[in-house]
Order: C-alpha cells, then structure tokens, then sequence
C-alpha cells in the first residue's frame, strides 16, 4: 500500500509536467487552397485560426491558383478569376500578425503548359504586392513568396524569434521542363549544373540550420512520400509512355505534363531520391508539402514527412504503399505544428466535418 501512495504523486508530477508544457509558436501548413473564388471550409477555419493566434506563422504549399495559374491577359475574365482565387486566400492572412510564406505549385506553373514560368513570377508578384500593401505581417515584403524567379531553389529564410529556418524548394522546376519551353537557369549554367548546386545548397543550408540548433523545415509543393493519387504505382499508359521509345515523344512534346506528377514517373523519381539522399544524412528535419488533396504524417529515416493538400479539394488515399502514422482523405482542412517548450511538437489536424480539430498527434 505504502508503495502505491508513494507512486500516486510520482504520476501527478508527470502530468503535471506534461501539461505546464507551454506553446512557443504554432507554425500552419495549408495546401492546394487555390479552387474556389469564395474561401472554403478550411480557409474559413484558417482565418479563425489566425484571428485568435498571432504567435504563429502560415505555410502556403501550392496550387496556390487553379486549374493553370494567373492565366490570362490584363483585363481578361480568366485573369481575374485566377485573382480571386489568390484573394480568397490572402484575404484570409490581412489581420494576421505573425510570418506569411508561399511556395509555388504545379498549378501555379499553369499545369506544365507554355508560359508557366512567367505565370509564377507573375504571380509572386502579385502575392509580394498584396503583403506590401497590407503591412500586418512580420515578414518584408520580397519574403514571402519563395524561392524567386522561377527556379527551384533552395532559399532560406530564418525566423531566429521563434528559432526555425525555413528552406523553399521548387520540384516543378525539373518537371517543368519539356522540348518546346525550357526552365530558366541562373549564371549561365546549364540544368545538369544547376541541379548539381541545388543540391549542394541543400546540403549546405539543412547542416547549418542544424548546426544552429533551429527547427528545420523544407517546403515545397511536392511531397517525397505519399499514399494518394501521386505516389501510386505506375499504371499501363503511364509506363507506355514513360518507357516505350515510339511513345516517349509524346513526352518530348510535353504531351505527359499531367503524368509527370506522380512521384514513380521516372523525372520525378530521379530528383526525389536526390533529395532524399540529402535529406537521410540528417535527423529531426520536416519536410513539408501538398500536391496530394489529403492529409498525411509519415516518418522516414528519422525525418517527418507532412502531407497538408486539402485546403480546397478532396481525393482519396489510393493504398499504404509508405508506411503512415496518420492518414485522412474525408476532410477539407489543414495541420497545425505546435513547437513547445521543450522543442518537442505536437501536430493538430484540422478539418471540416468537426469545424476545427478533428486528432492530435506528437512528432517522434
């Protein structure tokens, strides 16, 4: 009896341990927000989210505009449907006093089409602009939309404050590119280079970011891990395509821009396993993302994996090819990363059949 007495306030300090665990900053991840000219459920959510915590900061991860970008020409109707679209989402951050940020999408590339470049840079601009006008956020303008120019990255930009580092990625950059529209470079370099220093910088931001002690998150729009729609397994036409030489100039052509986005294609493949030859030297890393219109937690190689694409559109897990500690594709809806104390972080899922948190779960 005296051992159980003596145990029951070992318990009580435990919780109450656990419970005087206080939240530093809350950091929102929100994708693929960009269908409706009217915001959504999740939108709606975000915003009350937002309105009640200004100790936190909001991860835009692409398809930021649907179905092709900022398309059109000044004055066009299709222009400024895409404007409203943005809006929807920026409208939702206009009182917010914390850190905005924003990663281009496939869409935002208008879906791989001609022109997708400028289209981003287009609508960086735009996104630069609204954030200048309405001066709530923490972030300067110029740092909010990222990486720039349409090139893949990576670019870094630090919050020493609440002691994270974000570093933008760009995947559509490789997948973008097709015979008839080629991706932009920087100094001159040619893309096998360019991939060469991407991949250097990765390197070397992630070791000193780690290396400072900060939280590190790589965000970008397509995810290296997922069991929707885009990490499927190859189906007949795809691989036709992909692999039999009479097909493949269909290719060439950029007649497989669609096909292209999935993580078995062979394009997609060969940059993310680069990535994530990068990525397995290191631990504790999260890498953030959309692309799939669900929500999703995987653990690989003692890095976290998020998926966070419902922001506006709805699709079904396809299997549980990667082993997941958390899957759901009934929601509209978005994550929250709550980064204690301690640096532990506990993840809220929110969604709409509840209007707000529907499970919780710790990072480990």
């Amino acid at each position: 009896m005296s051992k159980i007495l003596a145990f029951i306030p070992l318990v009580f300090l435990v919780h109450l341990g656990v419970q005087s665990q206080e939240v530093k900053h809350s950091i929102y991840l929100i994708g693929d927000a960009g269908k409706d000219t009217l915001p959504g459920p999740a939108l709606r959510m975000l915003e009350d989210e937002l309105n009640q915590n200004s100790n936190s900061s909001v991860l835009f991860l692409g398809d930021n505009i649907y179905p092709a970008g900022l398309e059109g020409k000044d004055g066009k109707k299709k222009q400024r449907l895409s404007e409203l679209k943005l809006l929807s989402q920026l409208e939702r951050t206009q009182e917010h006093e914390g850190y905005v940020f924003w990663v281009p999408g496939n869409h935002d590339w208008k879906a791989g089409r001609w022109k997708g470049h400028w289209l981003v840079k287009k609508e960086a601009e735009f996104v630069e602009s609204y954030y200048q006008t309405h001066k709530s956020i923490k972030n300067d303008s110029g740092h909010v939309f990222l990486p720039k120019d349409g090139l893949p990255g990576p670019l870094m930009e630090s919050v020493p404050e609440h002691n994270y580092n974000l570093i933008a990625i760009d995947i559509q950059w490789w997948l973008q590119d097709q015979f008839f529209h080629k991706v932009p470079t920087e100094d001159g370099l040619n893309k096998r280079r360019m991939e060469e220093r991407f991949l250097e910088r990765l390197d070397s931001l992630i070791k000193m970011s780690i290396t400072e002690g900060r939280l590190t998150i790589v965000a970008a729009h397509h995810p290296m891990y997922s069991n929707g729609h885009h990490g499927s397994a190859k189906q007949p036409f795809r691989f036709i395509l992909n692999w039999i030489p009479p097909f493949q100039l269909f290719g060439l052509m950029g007649l497989n821009r669609a096909m292209v986005q999935d993580i078995p294609q062979p394009r997609y493949k060969r940059i993310r396993n680069r990535i994530l030859n990068v990525l397995n030297q290191y631990e504790g890393v999260l890498y953030v993302s959309g692309h799939d219109h669900n929500l999703q937690y995987l653990k690989k190689e003692n890095n976290h994996f998020l998926v966070s694409g419902s922001g506006s559109k709805r699709s079904t897990l396809s299997g549980d090819k990667y082993e997941a500690k958390y899957m759901n594709d009934l929601n509209y809806g978005f994550m929250r990363l709550d980064v204690m104390d301690d640096g532990k972080i506990q993840c809220h899922v929110f969604g709409h059949t509840r209007g707000g948190i529907i499970h919780s779960f710790w990072l480990n």
